[in-house]
């Protein structure tokens, strides 16, 4: 059984993952890509929705071709901090991995859409709980999509400390290996105690899906895209509005008519994407003002500052100390 509803879907940076993944593996990825029924031109874009089922179907493809049972485990190992952006830079910019988790959490859906990825739970004792999620009920799909998500992260957090034999303290998951050979590759991945065969739910599943849904749908829309390609942008400098138009496919005027239509204009979204950067920055990592200043695209740290006030209505130090 497949995920057939279009309700959930799968972002392009995602795709991008797999698709890359599978070329490093040597595996013809865009011939796969073409008989699952995907435009790689358009689906490959960062910004790009692919419906669940679709995304199913380029994997099974893949697996098909390649003949191997760990695919998804190896090409989870094909960790490429340039295809995630905005995210990846602040990431690495993060004082501890703790920060990290905590920022990717929360902007996951601009990655991987509303069809699977983790969900993060602060616990006693100062500890993370990480659960992932996937709405794909196929099991040997299932399977794969959990693996390349693990891996991923894992191989992240790993190269963003530093410390290649960083891990968890015990490690969870709802499928049993389809081999012994499986089996130990994931304990070697995970270094740390491994329980396999644990139960989630299809409802507690649903529900963490949901949620994210309802995250993106916040983002939907041109606003939603503008901003994505200008968060897209900030990791290069000063987003600039002919990039984003012919990003979209239309011309800079096009676009300055379809923000008038909606109420909305191109400064009123570059200064609300500063903003929600801004803050991000200030809370989850200790990038100094000039930093953050210059990574947002100010002049100087002053034009920052002033900025900040008055659209947050509190200086950046104040809001640091607020969540220090």
């Amino acid at each position: 059984m497949t995920t057939e509803s279009c309700e959930y879907y799968v972002c392009g940076i995602a795709l991008a993952h797999i698709f890359h993944g599978a070329q490093r593996l040597g595996l013809p990825a865009e011939d796969a890509m073409a008989r699952a029924g995907i435009d790689a031109s358009l689906a490959l874009q960062p910004t790009y929705r692919l419906p669940v089922h679709l995304h199913e179907n380029y994997l099974r493809e893949l697996l098909l071709i390649s003949n191997d049972d760990l695919l998804g485990l190896h090409i989870g190992e094909q960790t490429m901090p340039a295809i995630y952006g905005i995210i990846t830079s602040i990431a690495f910019s993060s004082a501890s991995v703790r920060q990290a988790i905590q920022f990717s959490d929360k902007y996951q859906a601009l990655i991987g859409g509303t069809g699977g990825g983790f969900h993060v739970e602060d616990l006693p004792g100062g500890h993370l709980l990480a659960r992932i999620h996937m709405v794909t009920h196929h099991p040997i799909l299932r399977r794969h999509l959990t693996l390349v998500l693990l891996t991923a992260t894992l191989g992240m957090c790993r190269i963003i400390t530093g410390m290649p034999a960083l891990a968890p303290r015990r490690l969870w998951l709802d499928f049993e290996p389809a081999s012994e050979r499986e089996r130990l590759k994931i304990e070697e991945l995970a270094l740390c105690p491994v329980t396999f065969g644990h139960d989630q739910t299809m409802a507690e599943l649903e529900a963490t899906a949901k949620r994210q849904l309802l995250e993106q749908q916040k983002q939907q829309g041109l606003a939603g895209q503008i901003q994505w390609l200008i968060r897209d942008q900030m990791i290069n400098g000063l987003p600039r509005r002919k990039t984003v138009a012919d990003r979209l496919n239309m011309s800079v005027r096009t676009l300055d008519r379809r923000l008038a239509d909606e109420g909305l204009s191109w400064q009123g979204l570059l200064d609300d994407t500063r903003l929600q950067l801004a803050h991000d920055y200030l809370t989850l990592t200790d990038m100094s003002i000039a930093e953050i200043s210059q990574r947002l695209g100010f002049s100087d740290p002053r034009s920052f500052q002033r900025r900040f006030r008055q659209l947050a209505g509190q200086s950046p130090a104040q809001i640091r100390r607020q969540h220090g």
